[in-house]
């Protein structure tokens, strides 16, 4: 993938790349899909996703593969 790896919180939304049936695709999870979708994080504050974004970005993952974001 040609994308960048990074994953950026804006105080808003996640955002980053995940690769679904082989292409690219740019995924988005504001703060309410994040408390619904990312176990361990269904009331987390925004200092909390900056710190654990990645690991949040991972427990999204089948949310965003899912064709659901």
């Amino acid at each position: 993938m040609d994308r960048p790896k990074m994953i950026d919180w804006n105080g808003t939304v996640l955002k980053g790349w995940v690769e679904v049936g082989g292409v690219p695709k740019e995924v988005f999870a504001d703060r309410e899909t994040i408390h619904r979708h990312a176990p361990g994080f269904s009331d987390a504050l925004t200092w909390e996703i900056d710190r654990f974004r990645d690991e949040i970005f991972e427990k999204l993952m089948p949310h965003f593969r899912s064709g659901e974001c």
